[in-house]
């Protein structure tokens, strides 16, 4: 037997070896989690709620079932030793998709449970967050949605559909801890409700720092994500006022994008947002001819309007709550030598002035009239 043989069979041995002292997790042999929330017992303690499917025994009906159990602790990892004595088999949270907290905790602080979970290694940085209104998360979790998925399935793809359109500006854990540990701007958090059997994004959750500052409602969202990010397929609806009429057109296949600088010419600094918008008319429920060019263009310049003066207002209104979900301080310090981020926070910001100017084009009016 020559060397190289000898050599390959020694290698092939310690790999059989090695292999065989991995801790391997079988998927009917332990709970792998989907989804788990956060809530604030009376008494101060933390109550941990998960949902895993559960895989029948071999020779029952296969058929997959969710299990919900949760349990209490005063640390995330504490309890997440409970949920173990409370199972069956061994929780995992290597498929977690979504983390949810109801208010009532957010407003008391995000930081140290968000962290635990981030320095978990089986975790995925890039999972979704969400705010729960009120104060029981864990509810969320045993709705019956009615329509065959389980809250672990529909709740991530709830929030990633509404991210990925026109409403929601997009986040997950790792933007959530970037924006928190960053002086020049604020988190947010898609913020979900439940109304009987029924789960729906009813806006945003704004944060200072690690604790729920104040909501967005669901039109608001949109215009602060124009200012944050780039869209693509969306779809929204505008109010036209027409003489002493209202009427209301649909833009689909809206496409954004956005340009943001600053003018340190002036006393105080001036943040200039410049947005593009490309979409179609879907539906105009109005009385005025969409195939005539000064119809399209009052339609346009309505719209424009709006955005642009909502958008301000937002921006005012970030800046004197003391709150910078949009990032308004980042790009002053991507134009400043020497930052300084006590003189932003009490003296630059509180004086910024705003300008936003909103260039849409109607690609397409159909031939709705």
């Amino acid at each position: 037997m020559n060397k190289q043989l000898i050599y390959s069979c020694v290698v092939l041995i310690y790999t059989l070896l090695l292999t065989g002292c991995l801790e391997t997790s079988i998927v009917d042999e332990v709970s792998m989690v989907r989804a788990a929330s956060f809530d604030l017992e009376e008494d101060g303690k933390l109550k941990l709620t998960v949902i895993f499917p559960t895989f029948p025994d071999k020779g029952q009906e296969q058929t997959l079932e969710q299990r919900i159990i949760e349990a209490t602790g005063e640390t995330t990892k504490g309890t997440k030793i409970w949920l173990n004595k409370n199972a069956q088999k061994p929780i995992l949270f290597g498929q977690v998709r979504v983390l949810l907290f109801s208010q009532a905790l957010a407003e008391q602080g995000l930081e140290k449970y968000i962290d635990a979970m981030y320095r978990n290694p089986a975790v995925g940085n890039r999972i979704s967050l969400g705010i729960v209104e009120g104060n029981d998360a864990g509810a969320l979790l045993d709705v019956d949605l009615g329509i065959g998925d389980s809250a672990g399935v529909f709740l991530p793809e709830l929030i990633e559909q509404n991210q990925d359109t026109s409403t929601l500006p997009p986040t997950n854990m790792h933007e959530f801890l970037f924006s928190l540990y960053n002086d020049g701007r604020d988190s947010y958090l898609p913020l979900i409700v439940q109304s009987d059997n029924k789960v729906f994004v009813a806006g945003t959750a704004l944060f200072s720092g690690d604790k729920f500052h104040s909501k967005l409602n669901f039109e608001d969202s949109f215009f602060m994500k124009l200012l944050l990010d780039t869209t693509r397929q969306g779809i929204h609806e505008f109010a036209i006022q027409d003489q002493e009429q209202t009427s209301y057109v649909v833009i689909e296949k809206l496409n954004s994008d956005f340009k943001r600088r600053v003018d340190k010419s002036g006393d105080v600094p001036l943040f200039i947002f410049d947005v593009m918008i490309d979409g179609a008319i879907e539906d105009y429920d109005g009385q005025m001819n969409l195939d005539e060019t000064d119809t399209l263009n009052k339609i346009q310049q309505t719209i424009e309007k709006q955005i642009s003066n909502r958008a301000q207002e937002l921006l005012i209104q970030f800046r004197n709550e003391g709150i910078d979900p949009v990032g308004i301080g980042e790009k002053y310090r991507s134009t400043t030598r020497n930052w300084n981020a006590e003189k932003w926070k009490n003296e630059l910001y509180p004086s910024a002035e705003f300008e936003v100017n909103v260039d849409l084009r109607i690609i397409q009016s159909g031939a709705v009239e």
